[in-house]
């Protein structure tokens, strides 16, 4: 009787720690909103980077940032005391941090464009060969092999 018992508590005890482990604390966005914040800020700091804050020397870069970031906010609907109290949350837990850079990094290779890829470093060529290529030019490989098949010349002897 005192096992089933036991067994019951070890249950009840793991069901509310499973179910615990699913609710945020108050005021804490959830992870998909978290994500989608986050993938914002990223894209906006890579076009102030890109594209704002070098085209004008003039401008205060921490005012500006200041000011896409809290677009951002107003887009999503939350302010900044939500998402700074969000992003230190999940900071201190690092399993459910990982989960939402994980999937930012699987985004983010989601949305590459095609024709930005690198060229493959060995591309066909029309003789059933293939010769290495970097950056869509044939390596010097190829033109040392045509040197090589120019005969040396003799070599003249010294007295």
């Amino acid at each position: 009787m005192k096992k089933l018992l036991f067994i019951c508590c070890l249950l009840s005890l793991l069901f509310y720690s499973c179910s615990k482990r699913n609710n945020l604390p108050k005021g804490i966005l959830p992870r998909e909103k978290m994500q989608e914040v986050m993938w914002d800020m990223i894209r906006t700091g890579e076009f102030l980077d890109g594209f704002v804050l070098n085209k004008d020397s003039t401008l205060n870069k921490t005012a500006q940032s200041l000011k896409w970031y809290d677009k951002i906010y107003q887009v999503h609907g939350i302010s900044k005391d939500q998402f700074i109290r969000s992003y230190y949350y999940y900071q201190a837990h690092p399993v459910l941090m990982k989960r939402i850079l994980d999937s930012l990094g699987k985004k983010g290779m989601t949305n590459v464009d095609p024709t930005q890829q690198e060229q493959p470093l060995i591309s066909p060529d029309t003789s059933n060969q293939q010769k290495p290529v970097l950056n869509g030019n044939v390596l010097i490989q190829d033109k040392l092999d045509s040197v090589k098949k120019l005969k040396r010349p003799h070599r003249l002897k010294v007295q």
